[in-house]
């Protein structure tokens, strides 16, 4: 089976988007659900672009890193969007590695989730859900405080007790094409609007784009 990405990454850390170090991390390409104004992933929104890739060939990729996956996150753009095929790629993760944890985030709220997609609920042990909110503050897990952050496995219970005492805003920084600069995590959007306010923005979004200078 096929799923359309936007990025892949590997080397997770602890408290990204998850609980354990070294996890893997898909985002899907494409988002149908009413946009929500600062979001950090614009450019995940088109149904257009992205990447076809097996299933097949993202648990080959997983097996040949350096080290073993700890766990894997599926975030977007929207992954009920592809809904078959992000259900298959956890129940693949689960079958190659039983012991590891997957997170998934959507932006349905979780009633609708659980209720349309009882099987993806099946295979995850974690679930952040709802829509994001730029006036709210954010969670160590979730972009703003109105997100559920739903622990569905014992797995989940043992490794998350305790997380919304967990560092605010603890993010990743990479290297994309063309010199991007690629973050993963949740902003500590709290401090990141006063910060803005302090500066003088009355408006503000976290997507970033490069600016264009004259010579």
């Amino acid at each position: 089976m096929l799923i359309n990405i936007s990025q892949l990454t590997f080397g997770l850390a602890r408290g990204v988007l998850g609980a354990t170090p070294h996890r893997m991390g898909v985002w899907v390409q494409g988002c149908s659900l009413p946009k929500c104004p600062g979001c950090a992933s614009m450019h995940t929104w088109p149904r257009e672009g992205g990447t076809r890739i097996r299933i097949a060939s993202l648990m080959e990729l997983a097996h040949r890193q350096p080290k073993t996956p700890s766990g894997l996150t599926i975030s977007g753009g929207e992954p009920t969007d592809q809904a078959d095929a992000v259900t298959a790629l956890a129940e693949a993760f689960r079958s190659e590695f039983p012991e590891a944890e997957i997170v998934l985030y959507s932006g349905l709220n979780w009633p609708t989730l659980a209720a349309r997609h009882p099987q993806l609920i099946a295979a995850l042990d974690v679930a952040i859900t709802g829509p994001f909110r730029q006036e709210l503050e954010s969670t160590p897990l979730s972009g703003s405080r109105n997100q559920d952050v739903v622990l569905l496995s014992n797995l989940a219970r043992d490794l998350y007790q305790g997380w919304e005492q967990w560092p605010q805003g603890v993010i990743q920084i990479g290297s994309g094409p063309e010199g991007a600069i690629i973050t993963v995590g949740v902003p500590d959007t709290t401090r990141m609007r006063r910060a803005a306010r302090q500066s003088g923005f009355e408006q503000w979004s976290w997507h970033t784009r490069k600016s264009r200078t004259n010579d």
